[in-house]
């Protein structure tokens, strides 16, 4: 896949409209200029013209790669869209933060401006001097990256990624005043209460839902599609929509996953390590609920982030605020909904795990058996243990460029606690697990097809134990 590149710079001083009527060589000529700062980009850090081969690990150093674009254009952008929110929203923070918080404010804004600028020039990783639970950890793993791949654009992309989520908290926790603020929280709020009426809606469509394996589906399938903007186009029915998605399923075991979960050993418990917040945890919590009250399991187990990650991926207090959100709305569906929730969380049907910050990390899960020893004989407690979303995904696979027909289970390289599902809109040019020549139709068809979200897969990896077998070997 090529990355599309939108360049456009005006001189200083010149409007769009001044530059629309100036002659065509003008145009030209800027668009020479920065075609040769491209090329000279690309040749000073080594960039490699080609897409990544078979089992390369996914990097920025390749050209025609959705990390190159990432980190080229989309990360450097994110970061100036922090900037413009914290100084556009400069006086409601001050009043939620205290009035140190506007000097504060100066500072962090300046050294994202120097975050942005290590990426625009593919600086080296620097270890985090701030002290928080995670920095010895993560200074362990950054040390051990061989130097070669220290920079951003020779980096393994997850890695190159995750830290720099974890570098724009940093720069946060150096704050007495912004320690604790989400800047990704204001986004996630917004995009919750546009949801509200589907949310309604959808109760009122799964309120009472037997226990079927075409129930089990469609709430599995609804938690897949969960983070779809199509959910909160008004008018819009559940039932019609998963229909109209059921094409988009490019590899759908969720017959095995109702089969798994229907023949496991007591006690039964299923583990979520969810995506996003808002609607779609709305989603994950509809389907744990189905599964309690449908007796398929006798506890479910939630696992989110620590921190603030990838912006809308939920957090401790995100689940929190949505219970709050629900109890305090105006719709009794809604306010119900929270009743029956928290009923879960006293009965302890539904736990909300302890955080862990390797779920913030850089590692792929294949490390956790050695990084984190306890995570893993917690999650092979459970009988099914259900990843959301597409970062999940790629800390499954490593970010290794597999070829798309290998087999899912084989891509986990040794990471099986437990019965492994993945619920993954595609959203990176990475996959595993697809049918002869499903690739080749489908880049003829749209060339960026995995990058919208708009294709997806169910896929598990089982494993078999007998009855009581539930810690494994380290």
């Amino acid at each position: 896949m090529k990355p599309t590149h939108a360049l456009c710079f005006l001189p200083a001083g010149m409007t769009s409209e001044a530059y629309s009527r100036t002659d065509g060589a003008t145009g030209d000529k800027l668009a020479s200029i920065e075609n040769l700062k491209e090329i000279e980009f690309n040749e000073k850090n080594l960039i490699i013209y080609s897409p990544p081969g078979v089992e390369d690990e996914l990097s920025a150093r390749f050209l025609y790669s959705l990390a190159y674009a990432t980190l080229r254009h989309r990360s450097p952008d994110l970061i100036s869209e922090i900037i413009v929110f914290l100084r556009d929203q400069e006086p409601d923070i001050v009043r939620e933060c205290g009035d140190y918080a506007h000097f504060d404010l100066k500072r962090t804004v300046w050294s994202l401006e120097l975050l942005r600028q290590d990426i625009v020039e593919n600086k080296e990783f620097e270890i985090f001097r701030v002290k928080s639970p995670d920095t010895e950890p993560w200074n362990r793993f950054l040390n051990a990256i061989v130097k070669e791949k220290r920079h951003w654009f020779s980096a393994v992309w997850l890695h190159a990624d995750c830290y720099m989520y974890r570098r724009i908290w940093s720069i946060f926790q150096r704050s007495d005043t912004l320690m604790d603020y989400d800047y990704f929280g204001e986004q996630k709020m917004l995009a919750t209460k546009k949801a509200a009426q589907m949310m309604k809606s959808i109760l009122g469509t799964t309120r009472d839902l037997k226990r079927s394996r075409d129930n089990f589906q469609r709430l599995l399938k609804l938690s897949l599609w969960g983070e779809r903007s199509a959910w909160m186009s008004e008018g819009c029915r559940l039932n019609d929509l998963l229909v109209e998605y059921e094409c988009d399923l490019l590899a759908d075991q969720s017959v095995a996953v109702w089969r798994d979960l229907r023949h496991a050993y007591d006690p039964v418990y299923v583990d979520i390590v969810t995506g996003n917040a808002g609607f779609e945890l709305f989603t994950d919590l509809l389907l744990a609920d189905y599964i309690i009250r449908s007796k398929l399991a006798e506890r479910v187990r939630f696992h989110l982030k620590a921190i603030p990650w990838f912006v809308m991926d939920a957090t401790h207090k995100d689940f929190h605020w949505l219970l709050d959100f629900f109890r305090n709305h105006e719709f009794i569906e809604l306010q119900g909904f929270a009743r029956q929730i928290q009923q879960h969380l006293q009965d302890r049907s539904f736990i909300l795990c302890e955080q862990s910050y390797f779920w913030t990390s850089a590692y792929d899960f294949s490390h956790m058996k050695q990084v984190q020893p306890c995570l893993y004989v917690y999650l092979s407690e459970a009988s099914l243990l259900i990843f959301k979303g597409d970062l999940n995904y790629r800390k499954l696979l490593g970010d290794v460029n597999y070829c798309s027909t290998d087999r899912f289970e084989n891509c986990l390289r040794g990471f099986q606690p437990t019965s492994v599902c993945a619920l993954r809109a595609i959203k990176t040019d990475l996959y595993c697990g697809l049918t002869v020549c499903q690739v080749e139709w489908l880049n003829e068809d749209e060339p960026n097809w995995m990058v919208t979200g708009e294709k997806a897969v169910i896929q598990l990896a089982v494993k078999h134990r007998l009855s009581g077998d539930i810690i494994v070997a380290l």
